[in-house]
C-alpha cells in the first residue's frame, strides 16, 4: 500500500472525535499501537519498524490524576486529525504519520502501517 491508500482506509473508518482507548510503544519504540472506540468495534493502528516516535503532551493540560488511574470515561483523548505521508531520509523511505488527539500530538515514521477493525 502507498500512503494515499492507507489514508483512504483510515478516513473510511470515520475516526473523527473517536475515543482513544490505548496508546502503547513497545520493543524500544519499534512498534506503536493506537486503539480507538468505534460504534462497529474497536479500530487498531499498528505502526511497525518505527524510526521516529515523538509523543508531545500539552503542558497546559494539568494531569491532576495519573492517566493510568483514570477510568475509561475520564480519558481525555479523542482523535481529531490523522495524516499519512511519505518521507525519504538517507536513501530510506518511511511512512510518516501525524496524529492530533488533544491534549496530545504524535509523529511517527515507520516502515509499515496496519489498520484493522
Amino acid at each position: 500500500m502507498n500512503a494515499q491508500e492507507i489514508q483512504e482506509k483510515i478516513d473510511s473508518l470515520h475516526y473523527w472525535d473517536a475515543w482513544v482507548l490505548k496508546l502503547s510503544c513497545d520493543h524500544f519504540a519499534d512498534e506503536v499501537t493506537l486503539v480507538y472506540e468505534d460504534s462497529d468495534g474497536d479500530v487498531t493502528y499498528k505502526f511497525n519498524g518505527c524510526y521516529r516516535t515523538v509523543f508531545e503532551h500539552s503542558v497546559g493540560y494539568q494531569k491532576e490524576v495519573a492517566v493510568k488511574d483514570l477510568s475509561r470515561s475520564q480519558m481525555p483523548y479523542f482523535l481529531h486529525d490523522v495524516e499519512i505521508g511519505e518521507v525519504e531520509l538517507e536513501g530510506h523511505n518511511f511512512y510518516s504519520c501525524t496524529i492530533t488527539m488533544p491534549p496530545m500530538k504524535l509523529e511517527i515514521w515507520c516502515k509499515d502501517i496496519v489498520v484493522k477493525r
